[in-house]
């Protein structure tokens, strides 16, 4: 199993301080519940490389699959091809398990043709979390990856992500307490 820690880390924007001396560990699966403003993404940011602390220091992480706030799909591919993209060269074998996925998180054959600026905000969503559970991770760094599913879809697209976790380690960012419950894992309240 993989896990995270962080010890001691304190981010600031000039005057602001989002957080400071957050020491941490997360094993195994979590969500991130903290109010607006408080610095999930950038705390999934900094976790990512994105973005550097003030002080402290984050271990464990290695490589990541990731759920940005935007979706960052390349818009002139379909849905399956920006899954394909995080694939290694030696596994370009999984189209058919690809589309099987998003079979069950309620894509059908026409949503599958489209390119994906042609996709709905939910549709792009359920791209970007699924490109993150195929990528070859360690840790998955998701934020808000249920923005603009129905309660339905969201179900579904909860269910194959805890499903499909394994031992990561998995960082989860949500307002969204429909969400947390379905994924019924430990809440780590900050803020």
């Amino acid at each position: 199993m993989n896990k995270l820690e962080f010890r001691g880390l304190t981010k600031r924007f000039g005057e602001k301080t989002l957080f400071e001396n957050l020491t941490l560990t997360v094993e195994g699966p979590a969500v991130l519940w903290a109010p607006s403003g408080w610095g999930k993404t950038t705390l999934l940011r900094i976790l990512m490389g994105l973005e550097h602390p003030d002080s402290g220091t984050v271990q464990g992480v290695g490589r990541v699959g990731a759920v940005f706030q935007e979706d960052r799909l390349c818009p002139q591919l379909t849905a399956v091809q920006n899954v394909e993209l995080v694939l290694a060269e030696e596994k370009t074998g999984y189209k058919t398990k690809i589309v099987s996925d998003f079979q069950q998180i309620g894509y059908d054959a026409e949503a599958l043709a489209l390119p994906a600026r042609k996709l709905s905000g939910g549709q792009k969503r359920r791209a970007a979390l699924l490109r993150a559970l195929w990528a070859e991770s360690d840790t998955l760094l998701l934020d808000e990856p249920f923005t603009g599913m129905d309660p339905a879809t969201m179900k579904k697209a909860a269910a194959l992500l805890k499903e499909r976790c394994g031992g990561k380690a998995v960082l989860l960012a949500t307002h969204d307490r429909e969400a947390i419950q379905e994924l019924g894992w430990r809440v780590i309240e900050l803020g």
